[in-house]
Parts: C-alpha cells; structure tokens; sequence
C-alpha cells in the first residue's frame, strides 16, 4: 500500500512539472490570442499600443501560428510547422526564436531530451539573441524535472535515469550566466541534487561553491545548513577519516556567529558537543591503533591529546587511564614524555560512547 501511494505521489509530481514547464514556455504566447485578435504591449511612455498583426502566410504569421499550436498542446503539427519554418528560412533574422519553438513542441509531446538539443543550437549559435536566455530558463526547468526524477525515453518507454544530464545542465547554466539570479538558482540546485542522491562530498563542494559564488543571496542561511549536514554525512565513524566532521564544526561555529535564531532552533551548542565527542572517540581508536603496534610514544602523545582538548567527553577517561599505564611503562626522559598534568576528568562512564552518526 505504501509503495502505490509513493508510486502515485511520483507520478503526480511529476505531471505537476510538466505542467508548471508549459506554464513557463506558454504563459508569453498567451498575448497572442488563438482567434488572431491584435496584442498589446506597453510602450516607453506608459502608454498602451496595439502590435502589429502578421500576415498568416508571412514567416512571423507562420511563428505566430506555431505559437497557437503549442498554446493547444498540439505538439506534433507545432513541431512540424517549425521544422518547415527552419528549412525554408535558413538566414531569417527570427531563427533563433523558430528553434525555440522547436524545442518548446518538444516539451508539449513530452520529449524533454530532445527539446534539449534545440535550447543548446539556440544556446551556442545564438548567445547574443533575445532567445539566449530564454533557452536557458527552458534548459533549467528540464533539468529540474531530470533531477526530481523523470526519466528519458527509450522504445517508448521512460527507462534512462538522466541524473547525469541534470548534473550537466545545472553546471553548464551556471557557466553560461554567472552572477545572474537563473545561475544562483541552478547553483543551489546543484547542491540538492547530489544532496538528495546522498553524493555527500559532491554536494558538500557545491554549497561551499554557492557560498563563494552568491555570499549575499537570500538563500545563505540554507546553504549554510546543507553545507554542514552534508559534511555530517561524509562522516562514517570513529574508526574513519573526519575530516569533514572537522569541517562540520567550523562551518557550524559560522552559522551560529550569522544565524543566532536558526543556530538556537536547530540546536547548534548540543550538536557541537556530539561533534566533540566523536572526534574524541576518533584520536582514542587512533592511539589505541598505534598502542597495539608498539608505538607507544605516538598512542602516549594521542592520549594525551584527548584529554587535553576535549577534558569533558567519554573517550577522555579511557583515554587518561591508558595514559598513565603507558607512561609508566616509557623511560621519563625528554624525548618520550612532555611536561604535562594530568587534568580532571568529568566524562561519561566507562560503557558509554560517543555518537557515531551525527544528524542536526
């Protein structure tokens, strides 16, 4: 039962896309209405004027023809009007448009991949057009719907995951309209794609990314947080590499000093402290290690460590314990010991141990 509902709740959402990308490509074509009626736009001077009305037979009355058709979601007889249109007007100055309406009949018969290949002829062989950055905004929206999970078309049939190709058209828009609010938005969702798909390290760089790239963006503050809980996330336990548990902490300290409301909501002190104890727990195994190697110097010099940097955690008890049976096992000179005072302890007792999963 729960399966059907997720499976109707996937399909639902994405025939939601697809509608909210008509409603992108369609909501210009609107103004030309289906019954041939003038439009108006309004000019410089405030001041509204009707546009002039093609001819049918004329190539922009031939555009605007293509237009009604994708308005009516007729996107076989759109596509070939358009595809006529670009072979018998090879150098009309209106080419750019023609294939982006070639493209958008694509996308009203569904075939999302394919309506990719004319945004990027648009793309490439027209970047200083009115039509570039439309094209951009189409290519988003399809990435958008590859991300949230629709798949490309073979035999019919959606069986091709096209995670890789969301994963290249968030990237190639940001390279194509860098600083631009479209190149913030697909920077972001960068992030939460390999955020969603647990590629943790991959997204830990793209919100680190879209940190750099947009310091002053609305969107910071929940940057910020997947930042920090995708470094969480690479961290597999004590045994190891925490290096992005490390990261976790700095970045954390970060939000906190920005984001005092969200940090106190989100309960970054308690998180802090989980951080602390695991990487405590992560220099006790790693002494351990070296103990149990007969390097004793170097399992003195982490025990040590343990207690000296986190006095309050579990593993430090352990930790002052080993210390001093090793210690007394080292000759006392200069080159095997260090000056230190054993601190006081007030850890956790001796069965319990540090988180090794840390989610805020």
């Amino acid at each position: 039962m729960r399966r059907e509902r997720s499976t109707a709740c996937v399909s639902t959402l994405r025939r939601l896309s697809h509608f909210c990308l008509l409603i992108v490509i369609l909501a210009p074509c609107f103004s030309a209405t289906a019954d041939g009626r003038p439009r108006y736009e309004l000019g410089d001077d405030e001041t509204w004027s009707p546009q002039a009305v093609h001819a049918a037979n004329s190539p922009e009355g031939q555009l605007d023809t293509i237009r009604r058709l994708i308005v009516k979601e007729r996107g076989r007889e759109a596509f070939e009007a358009a595809d006529q249109w670009i072979e018998t007007h090879a150098d009309h100055p209106l080419l750019a448009e023609a294939y982006l309406l070639r493209g958008d009949a694509w996308v009203a018969r569904r075939r999302y991949y394919k309506a990719l290949y004319d945004y990027e002829y648009v793309l490439r062989s027209f970047p200083d057009s009115d039509q570039f950055f439309v094209a951009l905004q189409r290519e988003f929206k399809i990435a958008q719907l590859f991300s949230n999970g629709m798949r490309r078309k073979l035999f019919g049939m959606r069986l091709l995951a096209a995670d890789g190709e969301a994963e290249e058209l968030f990237i190639r828009i940001q390279e194509r309209a860098p600083g631009s609010a479209l190149g913030e938005k697909a920077s972001l969702a960068l992030g939460d794609h390999y955020f969603n798909r647990a590629e943790m390290t991959n997204a830990a760089e793209a919100y680190d990314l879209f940190l750099i790239n947009y310091p002053r963006s609305l969107k910071r503050e929940k940057a910020m947080l997947q930042l920090i809980r995708a470094n969480l996330a690479t961290f597999k336990g004590p045994r190891f590499d925490a290096s992005g548990l490390i990261e976790a902490a700095q970045r954390l300290k970060t939000y906190r000093a920005e984001f005092a409301a969200g940090a106190e909501q989100l309960g970054a002190d308690a998180l802090l402290v989980r951080i602390d104890e695991s990487l405590a727990l992560k220099d006790y195994y790693t002494a351990r290690w070296y103990e149990q190697r007969g390097q004793r110097v170097s399992a003195v010099a982490l025990y040590e460590r343990v207690v000296r940097d986190y006095p309050q955690s579990a593993p430090a008890e352990r930790s002052l314990d080993a210390y001093r049976q090793l210690r007394s096992s080292l000759d006392p000179t200069p080159n095997t010991a260090t000056n230190w005072q054993e601190p006081e302890t007030t850890g956790a007792p001796e069965g319990d141990t540090a988180a090794t999963e840390i989610t805020p």
